[in-house]
């Protein structure tokens, strides 16, 4: 049985949020949902490496799935990017304070150490850009791992039919509810493990793929663009091949807890919900 995380936000919590202005034209570069998945981090990477982008960010769940979430940790790290957790990551730390018999994740946390572990607990909850110093608050762009009040809640303007959890449109009244506050023009989220975008009023909201786990029907690692223009945000989604068969079978070699159902989550390229 695959456990479900959806850590809600409480009064009292501490949720940092950072933030920054930045100059115009910007293009930030958006990666989410990692999971361990350390070929396909590389694979996206070095495509990277041919984009013109200002700045990196990665937006949570980082560690918890594929076989290697020690390496792949240390690679985000050297990064130095801005990285925030997702409801995984929170999973992974209550794992590692005892909190949690979850087998994958009390696995990760082993393979994390205690220094991994405080590294995965300071990260925050959510980044805010603003495109210049004067600009107004509708042309800010908040990056969220899920949702602007929840890190495991699911916002579906556009369903996925490859995963159950995703295939119904979310109610306006509650898709106004887990924006909360928040009023930016844009929000770029994960979570999801697809690409998406819809409006919850006059606010656009945007899903990018998974770098590690892609659930629509594709095995390409996933990541996005946002590039201000002094305009307006423009998003570019752009896919990379992999080695997903030498992933899975590193799963199987390494013997990692839910191996089988991890394996045909990444051969197959959805959530496989029967298997759960």
């Amino acid at each position: 049985m695959i456990a479900h995380w959806n850590f809600f936000l409480q009064e009292g919590d501490v949720c940092l949020m950072t933030q920054q202005a930045v100059n115009q034209p910007f293009t930030l570069a958006i990666l989410a949902d990692i999971h361990g998945n350390l070929a396909a981090l590389e694979a996206v990477l070095d495509d990277l490496q041919t984009q013109a982008y200002d700045q990196l960010i990665i937006a949570g769940d980082l560690v918890m799935n594929a076989p290697y979430p020690a390496e792949t940790l240390a690679l985000i790290r050297s990064l130095q990017a801005q990285t925030l957790f997702g409801e995984t990551d929170r999973a992974v730390v209550a794992a590692g304070k005892g909190n949690s018999q979850h087998a994958l994740a009390c696995w990760t946390a082993e393979q994390l150490g205690a220094d991994g572990l405080a590294y995965l607990e300071s990260l925050a909850f959510s980044h805010l850009i603003t495109p210049s110093q004067s600009a107004p608050a509708r042309d800010e762009l908040l990056v969220v791992h899920a949702t602007p009040t929840e890190v495991g809640a699911f916002l579906i303007l556009q369903p996925n039919a490859l995963d159950a959890r995703c295939s119904a449109l979310t109610p306006e009244a509650e898709a106004r509810a887990l924006l909360g506050q928040v009023r930016t023009s844009l929000i770029i989220h994960g979570h999801l493990h697809y690409a998406s975008t819809g409006f919850v009023g006059e606010q656009q909201v945007v899903s990018v793929g998974a770098v590690g786990f892609p659930f629509d029907g594709k095995h390409e690692a996933a990541y996005a663009l946002a590039n201000w223009d002094g305009v307006r945000w423009e998003i570019k989604h752009r896919r990379v091949p992999y080695d997903y068969a030498g992933v899975i079978a590193a799963m199987m070699r390494i013997g990692q807890p839910d191996a089988s159902t991890m394996a045909q989550r990444l051969r197959s390229a959805s959530w496989c919900s029967q298997l759960s």
